[in-house]
């Protein structure tokens, strides 16, 4: 118990250390309770419309068309990312999309089966374009190196204490250092995922707020993707905040960003 408490503390440490880029402004429990009861009232599962390959690939090149140059803009005015993309399609039909090294983005078929107009295809774009602009990519990977680190220290540290009241083997340390690093990687992905996740949902509302893309119309998405999951609360655990609450953060930032004429919220630790 000590060992986990320890960790913990840990991954406590990796919080403070990067992950968002921008302050992005909070939810409130009224703004959440609203969405929860949106999500709920839409009902069950959304349909699937099929879409063809060369359909699904059209889609997505009007859509990235549309958004791209607001997207390079906002990208070079951060200038801490990756601002050149290569955006493709994928076969696969689960709604689905990701950011990869080197600017890469795929945008799964799925998307395009469930999205209801061109502009929710415009908002799983400009969501990975916020990854890679945010360079989310690659603090991801730091923190999951960092937690490895803090992870072996602290199973090291458990296992010499235990080596105080008896013999451990060679082995068994091994593996339970090795224990740690695995735990401390994966809570390290963590630290980070729900705040990332919440800043390129920001930073794709900026990107087609500033195209002139209708952020209600692309907002339907979220309530797509939140009737698809089912989940209605964000746990401690989640790589992802809950659909509601990324409703609840949309409409937010649609305020916001009107507020602001679309300028960026305040840097963190500004």
């Amino acid at each position: 118990m000590m060992g986990r408490r320890l960790f913990l503390a840990g991954g406590g440490m990796l919080c403070g250390c990067a992950g968002a880029v921008h302050q992005v402004p909070p939810v409130t429990g009224t703004q959440l309770g609203l969405a929860q009861a949106e999500v709920a009232e839409a009902g069950g599962a959304p349909i699937r419309r099929p879409v063809s390959e060369r359909d699904a690939q059209a889609m997505m090149r009007s859509a990235l068309a549309r958004i791209r140059p607001s997207a390079t803009r906002l990208c070079q005015e951060m200038a801490v990312g990756v601002c050149r993309w290569e955006v493709r399609t994928s076969r696969d039909r689960t709604l689905n999309a990701g950011a990869g090294g080197d600017g890469r983005i795929v945008i799964n078929q799925g998307i395009m089966e469930y999205a209801a107009n061109e502009e929710e295809v415009a908002l799983v774009i400009g969501h990975e374009m916020g990854h890679h602009a945010a360079n989310h990519v690659a603090n991801s990977g730091d923190a999951r190196a960092i937690g490895s680190m803090i992870g072996a220290a602290v199973m090291a540290a458990a296992t010499l204490a235990a080596a105080a009241s008896g013999p451990v083997s060679a082995r068994a340390a091994r593996r339970s250092v090795e224990s740690g690093a695995n735990l401390g990687g994966a809570v390290g992905r963590l630290a980070f995922s729900k705040e990332q996740e919440r800043e390129a949902d920001y930073l794709a509302a900026a990107i087609l707020y500033r195209a002139g893309v209708d952020l209600g119309k692309a907002r339907g998405f979220l309530v797509t993707m939140a009737r698809l999951s089912g989940r209605m609360e964000t746990g401690i655990l989640d790589s992802h905040p809950a659909g509601p609450e990324r409703v609840a953060g949309w409409d937010e930032a649609m305020r916001d960003l009107a507020r602001s004429n679309g300028a960026l919220p305040p840097r963190r630790g500004v």
